[in-house]
């Protein structure tokens, strides 16, 4: 919000040329220029639509259409609710086992038994990842958007058929891109920066917060996102190579198909569980060996011998 009004300030003509640029505006959106776009009313606007990047207007549909609401709604709880069957009846049992099993070798685990286990969560880390991107992209952000008469609707492409891997984070997350293009590649190639340096730059700030938003909730700093998502930049390069040397073959899909989903998303489940499970018995390992100190210590002040 802040770097996009402060390009208007500069430059008012850059509104104009945005307003431009813009179908479907309403009547307010055809009126307004800088500096009467800064009210409150703008800015909730701007935090409630399903967008990242700030423009002086947006495109506004005419009315809401509650049909579509009801039907995006009722679509979104069914997708929500085949999530969490599959992750209950599939996932959480296998994780247990997993647990089990580090348990019963004492953290020990043969590739042989890391290969079952990914194999077991392959498939059902795809179809949950597919329904938490149908649910989200397309029910959820086209249900706000619903709401809020926002009329641009293109959250996503068809990032499914990408041939190479930086053809699908182009494609799958548009609010995310946009954002990233605008507020963080641009200005890297401004101040000095090649595009593979802007590339590079976008990928490894992408990393770091890949990594904190599983991380954080996880309460167990790892760095095995950070890695997955820096792992992305020699894919694309394969994957770019194939392309240029057989044009239009599934080669590079095939890659992106595999790399995903039948190793990347369960790897990185079960990854953070050993990683989980073994944070948990380091503190319990602690916590055995201070906790008799403790009562020890607390024992003596009250007189009591330390014995008992």
């Amino acid at each position: 919000y802040n770097h996009a009004n402060s390009d208007y300030r500069q430059n008012l003509a850059t509104h104009k040329a945005t307003l431009a640029l813009v179908k479907d505006l309403d009547e307010e959106g055809l009126q307004i220029s800088y500096p009467m776009n800064i009210t409150l009313k703008n800015i909730y606007y701007f935090w409630f639509a399903p967008t990242l990047t700030y423009q002086i207007a947006f495109p506004r549909t005419p009315y809401i259409r509650w049909g579509k609401v009801v039907t995006h709604t009722l679509h979104l709880f069914i997708s929500a609710t085949l999530v969490a069957f599959l992750a209950a009846q599939v996932v959480a049992p296998n994780l247990d086992l997993l647990i089990k099993d580090l348990e019963a070798n004492k953290g020990a685990l043969r590739y042989q038994v890391i290969a079952d286990y990914l194999l077991k969560l392959s498939i059902t880390s795809t179809y949950i990842w597919l329904l938490g991107f149908y649910g989200f992209f397309h029910c959820f952000m086209n249900l706000t958007a619903e709401l809020l008469r926002f009329g641009d609707r293109v959250f996503y492409q068809d990032w499914w058929n990408a041939r190479e891997v930086s053809a699908y984070w182009r494609l799958w997350n548009m609010p995310v891109h946009y954002w990233l293009v605008r507020h963080l590649y641009f200005p890297s190639v401004r101040v000095g920066f090649s595009k593979t340096g802007a590339t590079f730059v976008v990928f490894f700030f992408s990393a770091i917060l890949h990594e904190v938003l599983i991380s954080v909730p996880c309460h167990n700093l790892q760095i095995w996102s950070f890695l997955a998502m820096m792992g992305q930049l020699p894919l694309i390069f394969i994957t770019k190579m194939i392309d240029k040397r057989m044009p239009n073959s599934s080669v590079g899909n095939f890659i992106f198909w595999i790399s995903f989903c039948f190793i990347g998303q369960p790897m990185a489940m079960l990854l953070y569980t050993i990683d989980y499970w073994e944070h948990n018995q380091e503190m319990v390992e602690v916590i055995e060996e201070k906790t008799p100190k403790l009562l020890a210590t607390i024992a003596s002040i009250f007189g009591a011998s330390s014995k008992l």
